[in-house]
């Protein structure tokens, strides 16, 4: 399974589009290592997680074929996380010679409706029929493009059914846990009963190393290490599994050099934008 980090900034980016933070203005003086853009992972160039702004970006920055991605897996509908505008040019005049027919998008009822509003003025029907939408709940568990998915709740927002997403095919697991706080005992167990066994787990850090105080929405280093000790009690991870970190804000400074030797220190992983790794 071959993993790519394409973006790992929280929202507003790093550094943040309208901010003159101190981390900011010293971020831009070195952009082309420390620019992080909006979350998203691609996996074996046909499963991508979230579809952010950055997208087209993305694609261009890293030489990736967005035809070719069959199944996108969406966390929720915020903006940051799935950009539905830009799926109106995946045909007609604006794309030739796709890779895959269809593409398969897969994501809460929200994540719906974001995109039937978000494309309702400019797609024609002819690219509609190449994108088939999929509404999730958590603790569903489905088949997409030779991957097992297994979906549990993020614990994100009020307002919709955020979503995590365990990932299994050829003898490999993937955990993606961004945009969530504490995932439940529940979640925990669900994966405990499918004898999922993650090789990979990619978890939210969108505090660092900051105390706070903080909402419960996201977490930080001292979170990620109450999960992973909690994964662990679950015997829900490998024997050679890897821990990586990502999702970050501005307001933990996010500077790769930094955010690489703390997450070191405690045992992790600080991912990067165009990271690439392979279990």
């Amino acid at each position: 399974m071959k993993i790519r980090y394409l973006g790992t900034a929280a929202t507003e980016g790093f550094p943040a589009a309208f901010c003159n933070c101190k981390s900011c203005t010293a971020a831009r003086k070195d952009i082309s290592k420390e620019l992080r853009t909006r979350s998203q992972m691609l996996i074996d160039t046909e499963l991508m997680i979230d579809f952010p702004p950055e997208s087209y970006y993305h694609a261009m920055r890293f030489g990736i074929d967005l035809s070719a991605v069959r199944t996108l897996l969406v966390t929720h509908s915020h903006t940051d996380h799935f950009y539905a505008q830009e799926f109106v040019n995946r045909g007609y005049k604006f794309a030739e010679g796709i890779a895959s027919e269809f593409l398969d998008i897969y994501g809460n009822g929200e994540v719906l409706s974001v995109y039937e509003e978000g494309t309702r003025r400019e797609m024609r029907d002819g690219v509609r029929s190449g994108i088939r939408m999929h509404c999730l709940h958590p603790f569903d568990r489905f088949a997409a493009g030779g991957y097992e998915i297994f979906v549990l709740p993020a614990h994100h927002t009020p307002k919709e059914e955020a979503l995590l997403y365990g990932i299994r095919r050829g003898g490999k697991s993937l955990l993606y846990l961004n945009d969530t706080g504490a995932v439940s005992d529940e979640s925990l167990r669900f994966l405990a009963e499918n004898e999922f066994q993650a090789d990979f787990i990619s978890m939210d850090c969108t505090f660092a190393d900051d105390t706070g105080p903080h909402s419960d929405r996201h977490m930080g280093f001292d979170d990620n290490e109450a999960l992973r000790e909690k994964l662990i009690k679950y015997r829900l991870i490998s024997s050679n599994a890897k821990y990586y970190v990502t999702h970050f804000s501005h307001n933990s400074a996010p500077f790769r050099d930094r955010m690489e030797a703390e997450a070191e220190r405690r045992g992790f992983h600080s991912a990067h934008d165009g990271l690439e790794i392979e279990i």
